[in-house]
C-alpha cells in the first residue's frame, strides 16, 4: 500500500520530522514556564534517540547544555528545528534552517494567519523562505509532535504509551485532550502531530505518510477544515481499504466555521457535504472524543463482524433492555435464539434465566464464559456484546480478612479460574473471527480478567450504548470492505 500511496517527497520530508538524527530548539530557555523551556527540558530529560541542541541569542548554556547563538554554529547536520521565538523573528530563523539544510521545521509560535491580514503576510513570507530552501514546515501556531518509537516528544507526553494508533489534530490543545482521554483508556500511540495553520504541510500530507507507517494500524484525526478536498478524499479512499481512519470533524455549523477561522485561519465546509464525503471514502466519522478512542481501540484489537446480528449477555435484565434499544438505534439486529441454543445454555444458567436474546443470566456470572463461548460459535450471531458478565470484582463483594488464609485462598482460586476461562474466550474470538464487545459494570474494570482481555486487545467500554456504537462501526467497516453485504 505504501508504495502506491506515499510519494518519495512525503516519505523523505516527514522522515526527518519523525526520525531526526539531530534536532535544535530555536528559542530554548532556562526560564520555567516558557515554551522554549518546556520543550527543551522535556527533550533532554527523555531517552530521545537523537542529538538535541539549544539555540539562544545570548546565553552560553541552557539547562546545563552548551547553547549556540545560531544554527550555523551547531556542529554537524540538523534534521529538525523546533521554533519557539516571537513571530517577527521566525523569518530569520527559517533562513537559518535553509542554510543549515534542515529537513523539517516545527513552528510552535502563534501570531500568524489566525490573527488577520498582517499575520497572514508574515506567514506567507515564512512559507516562501521554507519552500525555496526545501524545508517542510509544520504549523505555525501548533503544539508539536511525537514519535514514541524514538521517545521523541516536542509536545506534552499526556500519559502516552507506545501503541498502534496515530493522531493528526488541527488543534494542539484539543489534540492533547484526546491523548489524555486515550491514556485513561489504556490506548497506545505511535505518532502524533499538531498541524496548526497548515501553512505548508497539511492533514493530507500526514495521512499520506501514516498510510505507509509500519507502526500505525489505525489513524485518528481531529479536523476543522480541509484545504484540498479532492486530494483528501482520493487519499482516504485508498488508505481506508488498508487502514481505518477515525475522524472527528467539527466546525460545520455557521458558528463553528467562524470559530475555526479565528482558530487556525481556515474556512470550514457544510455538515452534509463532509458527512457524505466521509462515508463514501470509508472514513469513520464520530461526534465525541470518547467515541473516537473507543472505535480506534476496537479496530486495533477486534475482528470485523460478518453481519449486524448481535447476541447480548448481561448480568441483569435492565442492562439487556438498554443494550437492545441501543443496538436497534445503531442499525444492529438482536435475533431470537434457536431452541437448540437455548437448550445448550440451560446447562450453564439457572432455571430463571431469560431463555432468549438478550441473555439475562439472572445474577449468576459463573456460567457467563461458557455461555459467551457458545454464542460466539453460532452461525447466526456475528458479534457478542457482554455487559457486566465478565470480570466479576470478587474482592469488592467478598469481605476478606487479610489474616484469614481460607478467604485469601478462595479469592485466589476464583481469580485463577476466571483467568483460565478468559484465555478460552480469547482463543474463541480469534478462532471464530467475531468481536467480543465487553462493557464492564459494578467495578469489574479493575479485575485481573479485564486486564488480561486488554492485554489481548479486547478493551472494555463505558456503557451499553458505547458497546453498541462500537459494534455498529465495526459492522460498517466490514460492509465498506466488502466482507458482507451492506444493510439496506
Amino acid at each position: 500500500m505504501g508504495e502506491s500511496i506515499v510519494s518519495s517527497d512525503i516519505q523523505d520530508s516527514l522522515h526527518g520530522l519523525f526520525y531526526p538524527r539531530s534536532l535544535a530548539v530555536i528559542g530554548a530557555s532556562s526560564t520555567p514556564g516558557k515554551w522554549g523551556y518546556n520543550i527543551f527540558n522535556r527533550l533532554i530529560r527523555s531517552n530521545v534517540k537523537a542529538e538535541v541542541y539549544p539555540i539562544h541569542a545570548s546565553a552560553d548554556e541552557v539547562l546545563g547544555r552548551r547553547a549556540y547563538r545560531s544554527l550555523a554554529q551547531v556542529p554537524g547536520a540538523v534534521d529538525l528545528a523546533v521554533i519557539v521565538i516571537p513571530p517577527e523573528g521566525v523569518p530569520a530563523a527559517m533562513r537559518e534552517c535553509v542554510a543549515k539544510g534542515v529537513k523539517a521545521a516545527i513552528v510552535i509560535t502563534a501570531g500568524f494567519k489566525e490573527t488577520g491580514v498582517e499575520g497572514g503576510m508574515l506567514e506567507d513570507e515564512v512559507v516562501a523562505i521554507a519552500r525555496a530552501g526545501g524545508v517542510r514546515l509544520v504549523g505555525p501556531n501548533c503544539n508539536g509532535h511525537f514519535n514514541t518509537a524514538l521517545d521523541l516528544f516536542t509536545t506534552e507526553e499526556a500519559g502516552t504509551v507506545p501503541g498502534p494508533i496515530s493522531l493528526v489534530s488541527q488543534s494542539g490543545n484539543f489534540g492533547i485532550y484526546i491523548l489524555e482521554r486515550a491514556a485513561e483508556r489504556g490506548a497506545g500511540f505511535a505518532k502524533f502531530v499538531s498541524s496548526g495553520n497548515e501553512a505548508d504541510l497539511t492533514i493530507e500530507d500526514y495521512l499520506e505518510y501514516l498510510a505507509a507507517d509500519e507502526d500505525t494500524r489505525v489513524i485518528c484525526a481531529y479536523i476543522e477544515s480541509v484545504k484540498d478536498g479532492r486530494r483528501f478524499l482520493e487519499l482516504a479512499r485508498r488508505i481506508t481499504r488498508e487502514k481505518p481512519i477515525v475522524a472527528m470533524k467539527v466546525g460545520a455549523s455557521a458558528e463553528g466555521a467562524r470559530a475555526a477561522l479565528s482558530h487556525t485561519g481556515s474556512l470550514s465546509g457544510s455538515e452534509e457535504v463532509y458527512d457524505a464525503a466521509f462515508r463514501q471514502s470509508g472514513i469513520i466519522r464520530v461526534q465525541e472524543v470518547d467515541d473516537m478512542v473507543d472505535v480506534a481501540l476496537a479496530l486495533v484489537g477486534q475482528p470485523l463482524p460478518r453481519g449486524r446480528r448481535v447476541a447480548i449477555v448481561t448480568g441483569g435484565g435492565g442492562f439487556g433492555v438498554v443494550a437492545t434499544d441501543a443496538c436497534r438505534r445503531r442499525g444492529l439486529e438482536v435475533p431470537p435464539l434457536a431452541e437448540e441454543t437455548v437448550q445448550a445454555l440451560d446447562k450453564y444458567l439457572p432455571p430463571r434465566w431469560s431463555r432468549g436474546n438478550p441473555v439475562d443470566m439472572a445474577g449468576q456470572v459463573e456460567g457467563s464464559y461458557a455461555c459467551i463461548g457458545n454464542l460466539l460459535k453460532l452461525d447466526y450471531i456475528d458479534a457478542v456484546l457482554a455487559i457486566g458478565s465478565i470480570g466479576f470484582p470478587i474482592q469488592r463483594y467478598v469481605s476478606i480478612d487479610r489474616e484469614d488464609a481460607g478467604a485469601q485462598a478462595y479469592v485466589k482460586q476464583m481469580i485463577d479460574g476466571e483467568l483460565k476461562m478468559v484465555e478460552g474466550l480469547i482463543e474463541r474470538v480469534h478462532r471464530h473471527g467475531k468481536p467480543l464487545i465487553v462493557t464492564s459494570t459494578l467495578g469489574g474494570d479493575s479485575s485481573p480478567a479485564i486486564h488480561r482481555l486488554k492485554e489481548a486487545g479486547i478493551y472494555t467500554f463505558r456503557t451499553p450504548e458505547a458497546g453498541a456504537m462500537v459494534t455498529s462501526y465495526l459492522a460498517s467497516r466490514a460492509e465498506y470492505l466488502g466482507l458482507v453485504e451492506p444493510q439496506r
